[in-house]
């Protein structure tokens, strides 16, 4: 099935939380956060976040980032200590998604290389990524080695702090590990 890729705005909140409610959890994400996170993914110039649709608008995948800039002053988990360039040269990958009947056709990889252009757009020297550990067969981490990441560190119950249903742990905390992982571009 084709898609077609497009950036991502504020008016496609409600249909990202709609998929995010499916794909990643239940209350991953609030309006409000992502509104948030859609405005630290633009610049005056670029946007660094996709999404692709389906040709009835059926949203098939979403790859949300974050341009180089505070966005790290206010996040936990992450190593500034460790990477090679200065935190302020560095955007961050925070969420890709694609929906069961969407996978395995190459549309993570075309979102993810339209955001690392638009990334290098907005003086990008890296991009930070949180790899979700216990992904199916480890392919989050997978995945990003295959795009040029390497490992950082280990984070152990790294999204315990956020209140959602985990689509593997269930209702109660969430105990998953993520892997701080680095692409220098």
């Amino acid at each position: 099935m084709s898609v077609e890729l497009k950036e991502i705005g504020l008016t496609d909140i409600e249909k990202i939380l709609k998929f995010s409610d499916k794909w990643i959890g239940t209350n991953y994400f609030t309006a409000k956060e992502l509104e948030e996170i859609i405005k630290l993914g633009k610049t005056a110039q670029v946007n660094t976040s996709f999404k692709a649709e389906s040709i009835d608008g059926k949203l098939a995948g979403i790859r949300l980032s974050l341009a180089p800039g505070e966005w790290v002053n206010s996040m936990r988990g992450l190593s500034t200590d460790l990477w090679n360039v200065d935190s302020s040269k560095v955007g961050y990958f925070k969420s890709l998604f694609i929906s069961d009947e969407f996978q395995k056709q190459g549309i993570g990889k075309a979102l993810s290389n339209l955001s690392i252009e638009n990334l290098k757009k907005a003086g990008a020297k890296a991009i930070i990524c949180h790899s979700w550990l216990e992904s199916p067969s480890n392919s989050s981490q997978r995945y990003l080695l295959s795009m040029g990441f390497s490992a950082v560190k280990t984070h152990k119950e790294f999204w315990s702090e956020v209140d959602y249903h985990c689509i593997k742990c269930g209702p109660s905390k969430c105990l998953c590990t993520a892997v701080e992982m680095i692409k220098y571009i």
